[in-house]
């Protein structure tokens, strides 16, 4: 292990529980307030992007699908109160702008309006966390997930040529691979710079809200001269259009990574991406950089098959 490389340990798994958890007190103590994604990750002390997987990986929800249950949770209590506040009052006060917002979420969210709750009807909670949960893989019968023992990477920066792709279906980001990746790589081909290409990259600069969330965004990114798994050249940027081919440069500093190896088809990336967060950091309590993690593809695969595909996965630390 290279110990120049090796972060620093400074948290434990109690104490990243603990920080979570000011920020979701801090949600239940202001519903009826615009709360700022910025504001609850300072509170617990985490960096706004990390902070949003973490959260994911521990609650289930990600932050917004959090407020919203809080909200509907809170409204539903005070709707079914005896001789209870205007619905008006009840939506203002759990962060609604009026009654007939707060009845349009209950319908969309839990099938059910706020003068059936009031009567007694029980909400459709499970259809909420339905909506929300991104099923994990789960293992064959007898078999457990592997431990998880990254190699350590000081990384110089680098520049990535990227196109974004959109939407998470079924729990996967395949289909926003294919719409990034088919803008990139003919524009790339057009340029003649797919001789210079040391590695091809995906990363995703947001949280998704849910198994199908079309706005979901992954960059699907270029890097040229560097090779970051044998560590050598250095980073350039090719001249080439951008707006023509809707490419955008996307700018990594320097710094440390845990990297893991996943090896089988790329649909089992984010299940490993939320074992990361959700066992791995917490286990180890290291810090992590305010920036975003990335896929470095390792083979093709045109000619390789799915079983075989490796892929290594880049968690930026302090």
């Amino acid at each position: 292990m290279n110990a120049r490389a090796t972060p620093h340990h400074l948290r434990s798994p109690l104490r990243y529980l603990e920080l979570l958890s000011r920020a979701a007190i801090h949600v239940d103590a202001h519903l009826d307030a615009e709360l700022d994604a910025q504001e609850l990750a300072q509170r617990a002390a985490m960096s706004r992007h990390h902070f949003h997987r973490i959260f994911h990986a521990y609650f289930g929800l990600t932050v917004g699908g959090y407020l919203g249950w809080r909200r509907l949770r809170r409204a539903c209590e005070l709707l079914g109160e005896p001789g209870g506040a205007p619905v008006l009052d009840v939506a203002q006060s759990v962060g609604f702008a009026s009654a007939q917002a707060l009845a349009k979420a209950m319908r969309r969210e839990l099938g059910t309006t706020p003068s059936a709750v009031r009567a007694g009807a029980e909400p459709d909670w499970d259809a909420y966390f339905r909506r929300r949960r991104i099923p994990d893989a789960a293992p064959a019968a007898g078999e457990t997930a592997p431990p998880l023992h990254p190699r350590w990477s000081a990384a110089p920066a680098f520049d990535a040529l990227c196109a974004t792709g959109q939407g998470m279906q079924g729990g996967t980001m395949v289909r926003a691979a294919g719409e990034g990746l088919g803008r990139l790589l003919p524009a790339l081909q057009e340029a003649g710079l797919m001789q210079q290409m040391t590695h091809l990259i995906s990363a995703m600069p947001e949280e998704p809200q849910g198994p199908d969330d079309p706005h979901c965004r992954m960059w699907n990114g270029a890097i040229f001269g560097l090779s970051l798994s044998g560590s050598t050249g250095h980073s350039l940027r090719p001249p080439i259009p951008l707006r023509q081919a809707q490419l955008h440069w996307q700018h990594w500093p320097a710094g440390r990574y845990a990297v893991f190896t996943h090896v089988g088809a790329y649909d089992g990336l984010h299940d490993l991406w939320k074992t990361i967060y959700r066992h791995w950091v917490p286990a180890t309590g290291y810090r992590l950089r305010d920036v975003p993690g990335f896929d470095l593809y390792l083979n093709d695969p045109r000619d390789t098959p799915p079983d075989h595909l490796r892929t290594e996965l880049y968690l930026p630390m302090e």
